[in-house]
């Protein structure tokens, strides 16, 4: 698996390296990113409806809204396609999204500091940790489309939640043993990865 996954990585960087970001391909990867940051606007939602403690409010907030905002404008960026078989693709990942990451799970209920709620921040942490686009870009390569400079803006602003991210998911307590908090995280990496390389083994396929 290890293996399938560095080709997948290494063959889009060859396909970046060799193709422009023309409509097809900023298509899909705004269509992805948007369900991506839908989930967690969604889910991050809920915390204006519940009691929650000050400084924890503030960050889950900020990151909700800042998620309504890099997806709107993602969405004003792209170049949109119009090859109806590219949002079929993208609607068919759009929906394995939802299913092999449970988000669905996390919409009942109120957030608590629970195995739920960990598992949600694991799986929002996977998000920002492992779906980056730059890294397989060509260091060369000029971000000056809008599409490719809100798309560095989305990454460096994943970075800077992440950290905060990271420290939560290491310090809450939410009655695991860290044992299980290490194979909850294992798990949502290896969710989120599949379903990146997917992305990634669907654009570089365009070109055959």
């Amino acid at each position: 698996m290890a293996g399938d996954s560095r080709e997948i990585r290494t063959h889009a960087k060859q396909y970046f390296a060799s193709h422009r970001f023309g409509p097809d391909e900023q298509t899909r990867i705004c269509l992805f990113l948007q369900g991506v940051k839908g989930i967690n606007a969604t889910i991050l939602a809920k915390v204006e409806f519940q009691p929650f403690e000050w400084l924890p409010y503030k960050f889950l907030h900020n990151q909700c809204f800042k998620e309504v905002e890099l997806s709107t404008l993602l969405g004003k960026s792209t170049v949109w396609s119009t090859n109806p078989f590219v949002y079929l693709d993208a609607t068919n990942l759009n929906l394995s999204l939802w299913q092999e990451t449970d988000a669905g799970s996390y919409l009942q209920g109120f957030l608590q500091l629970d195995r739920s709620f960990y598992e949600y921040l694991a799986l929002s942490q996977a998000f920002m940790a492992d779906i980056r686009f730059l890294p397989l870009l060509p260091v060369d390569m000029p971000l000056d489309t809008p599409f490719l400079q809100t798309l560095k803006e989305v990454e460096e602003e994943n970075g800077r939640q992440m950290q905060t991210q990271m420290r939560l998911l290491k310090d809450l307590d939410v009655g695991l043993e860290q044992a299980e908090k290490e194979q909850i995280i294992e798990k949502q990496h290896k969710a989120v990865n599949g379903l990146f390389e997917r992305l990634l083994s669907e654009i570089t396929a365009m070109e055959a």
